[in-house]
Order: C-alpha cells, then sequence, then structure tokens
C-alpha cells in the first residue's frame, strides 16, 4: 500500500532539488479533530494509525466503499456531527474532513506562559549513519536562519551539542527557550533539518517550501484557571520542578483503548473524565477545568512549522449528580469535542493541572545516507502545579504497547508525596472504570478514596507496587531511543 505523497525512491530524483514534501511525505495532524479523524480512517481501513497524514486521500491509502460506509458511520457517532454520504468524497483526508466537521481556525494560541513558562526546552534528535559534521553545520545554520526558534542552533551555541553515542550513531540535542517551542515542533524540526542536511550534502542549499507561516495571534493571559490539587499550596513563580515516571503496560493500553472505541471517545478523555472524577472525589467538584496543551496547526505550512503554534485549552467538565463513569465519560467527550471545534474556545491560566496525551514519534527522516529521528524530548512544565503527560507507545503493527506517563509537579505546590499519591490514585481509578463503567462515582472502586497529602509530608503514599511512580530527579536527563 502506498501512501499519498510518499518520497520517491532517491534513484528516481538523483537531481531534483528536495522539498520538505518530497522529503517527508505528509504531515502528522496538527489539531485535536485532525487526530480523532485520522485515527477513524485507520480504523476504517485496517491500518496503522502512524501511516495516516494530515492529507493523506483515503481512497488512495486503501479506502473502499464499504470501508468509507464504515469511517461516516463512526465518524457521526464520534464527532457528532451532520455527515452526508458525500462528506468523504468531498473531503477525503483528515485535515479536510475535520473541517467538513466542523472545526474552525484557532482565534489565538498560547496564552503565553501558561504551561511552559520560564527556562528552556530540549529538543534531541537522535541521528544514525555516516555523519558528514561539515553539512550538519551549515544544516542547523540553515534552520537557525528559517525559523527563530533555531537562531542559536549552532553547534556549541547556546545549548546545542553533538554526543557520539558508538559509530555511526549521534544525539544531537538542541536546547531552546521554552516559550519558542512546543509540543509539536519535534517532528518538523527532524523533517526541516533532513531537508536541509541532504541539500548541504550534495553540495547546494536547502530549497523550502514557502515561507515560515504567519500563526494566529498569541494570547497574553488565559480565561479560566485550572483546578488545583487538593492539599496543595501556592507556588512562587520560580518555583522547583520534580518529575516522577510511571509505565501502564500493554495491557493496561489496549483496555484503555477498546474503552474508548466502545464509547465513541478518545484515550485522552478517558483519562480526562477519570482525573476529573479523582478531584471530584477528593473535594476538588463539580466544576473541574483541566489545562490541556493542543496543536493549533490546522494548515499544511503550520504543520511543518518550528514553533509555538499550540494552545492550552481550559477543559470544564460537570461531575454533579453522582454519575456513572460512562456518563461522566459522555460529558466529557461533548465539552472536549466542543472545545477542539470552537476557534474561540476557552484558555487555560497558569496553575493548576495539566493533562497531555501524546503518540510516540517514529516518523524517520532518510537524507544522505544519514537517518535523522526524534528523540525523546525534555519540556519544562513550571507553570503547572502537577503536569501528567501521557505518551503513547505502539507496535509496528499498530497495536497498544503501553503509556509512558510522567508526572512534573511543582515542589512548593504538590510535592513528591501528593504527585505519587495522585497518579497511583488515578491508575487505581482507571483499573475500577474498566472493570465496572456503569458504576456510579462514589462506588467507583469501593468507595472514596482518602484525601491527598499535603505538600511537604514525608510519608509516601500507601500505594501497591504495581501502582506506586518511581521517583526521578528535578532535571531528568533525555532519554535516549534503543
Amino acid at each position: 500500500m502506498s501512501l499519498s505523497g510518499q518520497k520517491p525512491p532517491d534513484r528516481l530524483v538523483p537531481s531534483a532539488p528536495t522539498t520538505l514534501s518530497a522529503l517527508s511525505g505528509a504531515e502528522p495532524p496538527g489539531t485535536p479533530l485532525q487526530e480523532i479523524v485520522r485515527d477513524l480512517f485507520a480504523e476504517a481501513i485496517g491500518v496503522p494509525r502512524r501511516t495516516v497524514h494530515a492529507d493523506s486521500d483515503f481512497f488512495r491509502i486503501g479506502g473502499h466503499p464499504a470501508a468509507a460506509a464504515r469511517l461516516l458511520a463512526r465518524a457521526r457517532r464520534v464527532l457528532g456531527a451532520g455527515l452526508d454520504d458525500r462528506a468523504l468524497h468531498e473531503a477525503p483526508t483528515p485535515a479536510r474532513f475535520a473541517a467538513a466537521a466542523g472545526e474552525r481556525p484557532a482565534a489565538a494560541t498560547g496564552p503565553a506562559g501558561a504551561l511552559d513558562g520560564e527556562g528552556s526546552a530540549v529538543l534531541p534528535l537522535r541521528l544514525r549513519g555516516a555523519l558528514n559534521a561539515g553539512a550538519l553545520q551549515e544544516a542547523l545554520g540553515d534552520v537557525g536562519h528559517r525559523h527563530g526558534a533555531l537562531r542559536n542552533s549552532r553547534l556549541g551555541s547556546a545549548g546545542t551539542r553533538l554526543r557520539a553515542l558508538a559509530a555511526g550513531d549521534h544525539l544531537l540535542e538542541l536546547t531552546l527557550p521554552a516559550d519558542l517551542v512546543d509540543l509539536w515542533s519535534h517532528t518538523p524540526l527532524a523533517a526541516e533539518l533532513a531537508l536541509a542536511y541532504r541539500a548541504r550534502a550534495a553540495g547546494r542549499p536547502p530549497r523550502w517550501e514557502g515561507p515560515v507561516p504567519e500563526a494566529a495571534p498569541r494570547a497574553r493571559a488565559g480565561d479560566l484557571a485550572p483546578t488545583v490539587p487538593p492539599g496543595s499550596r501556592p507556588a512562587p513563580a520560580d518555583a522547583r520542578v520534580g518529575r516522577l515516571a510511571l509505565d501502564w503496560d500493554a495491557g493496561l493500553h489496549q483496555r484503555l483503548a477498546h474503552l474508548a472505541a466502545a464509547q465513541g471517545a478518545t484515550l485522552f478523555m478517558v483519562v480526562h473524565a477519570a482525573l476529573a472524577a479523582l478531584l471530584t472525589r477528593l473535594g476538588a467538584g463539580p466544576a473541574i477545568t483541566v489545562a490541556a496543551p493542543v496543536p493549533a496547526r490546522d494548515s499544511a505550512a503550520l504543520r511543518r512549522a518550528v514553533g509555538p503554534y499550540g494552545r492550552v485549552l481550559a477543559l470544564s467538565v460537570d461531575t454533579s449528580g453522582d454519575p456513572s463513569f460512562s456518563a461522566l465519560l459522555r460529558r466529557v467527550r461533548a465539552a472536549d469535542l466542543a472545545a477542539y471545534r470552537a476557534g474561540t474556545a476557552a484558555l487555560a491560566r497558569p496553575g493548576g493541572i495539566a493533562l497531555s496525551v501524546l503518540a510516540d514519534s517514529g516518523e524517520a527522516y532518510e537524507a544522505a545516507g544519514l537517518t535523522v529521528r526524534a528523540a525523546p524530548p525534555l519540556l519544562p512544565l513550571r507553570a503547572a502545579a502537577l503536569g501528567l503527560i501521557l505518551t503513547e507507545r505502539h507496535t509496528p503493527a499498530g497495536a497498544p504497547a503501553g503509556i509512558a506517563v510522567t508526572a512534573a509537579y511543582q515542589y512548593d505546590a504538590v510535592g513528591e508525596t501528593a504527585a505519587a499519591h495522585l497518579t497511583g490514585q488515578l491508575t487505581a481509578l482507571l483499573e475500577a472504570a474498566l472493570d465496572a463503567p456503569s458504576a456510579v462515582l462514589s462506588r467507583l472502586g469501593g468507595g472514596a478514596r482518602p484525601p491527598l497529602a499535603l505538600a511537604g509530608t514525608v510519608e509516601h503514599a500507601a500505594l501497591s507496587p504495581a501502582h506506586r511512580p518511581a521517583p526521578a530527579p528535578a532535571a531528568m536527563p533525555v532519554p535516549v531511543a534503543g
């Protein structure tokens, strides 16, 4: 099966100038609704979702009339949109289909500092193959001239360094101002650098596809404050941040994916519902607001850009009335979809709880004998009292392979004990919801649990070994992909 716009073999284009689309094929989805549609495409056709891109044409990647009928029926249920039988023919790509389902461009990105705050982000790239150091240095200069965020990306400047891990295996670490990039800059960074390196290795400058795009205006302040963890304290602007790591195995990942599919929801929505339920049971309800950083890259040009092209949504849900978990998930689904569609959705202020669900980046870019692949990034989360980042892993065939959970917490606001307690309780509540999705919140898992430990306590919460996150240092080292 061939993908729309897939890069032809080098032997077919020996001397043609290299453009980004020729190098990368297509970009990943650039908005939450595009991501949902991408997953629906993959499900209907029966292919791994990583093979479906924002501009993949449904009928060119294996779609047929029966699959189209399945997709439309599923999309009407999941998206709650009135889509006629011609919708897929008129909008055959995830990007266009999302627009047909009611998505509107973001009126504003940001708000500035709502999640990343001050500090630096480290975006590492794994380089495998015979490395031409001169071409790499020139390529870094090229992408630096093109993107403001990468202006100081030359080796040895502003924390950018190259480490040799083994023969033909290097890790390039780019340290950038946190407010100049977002969680979705990593993949286009790898693609841009590969494009420039390939051109420079051939002795010519890169040919870019148009100028760096203009994004929506950046909001300076948010609209709603996210819910604060019960028992937390106010923290100073320069609060120290610690990190806890927890891994959910493939079995739990698969069960969560199945529940999401059965409820016409996404994995993010399932975890969002569980987090809202937990905060309610700990005394924070009934109105629960979670900060959710999402990409705002609705155009092809923005999907290829390195910069702060995201927004932090304030996703609010009413948990009153002691609903069942399934009923709460329906509320969450409606609230999240409404925010994803609206260009003017409420943005989150700094503080409180933030939640992100990301997919591991398996995209590799070939360039003159070198493979460029994004390695796990390190991004600051100082503006959130507690930020939960879930990174999904998948097998080559697309099956759930586990979820890496990182809890970033402010020492002065939450503390390690409370962060470990909340993360463990979230895991336990999700498992209870999987066992009994029709149970009401007050009875889910056998009744209410004790409140969170206050920040500053020294005893760890009583979690079973399977649920206790392992502590990690405040400055977590950059993981190296195997």
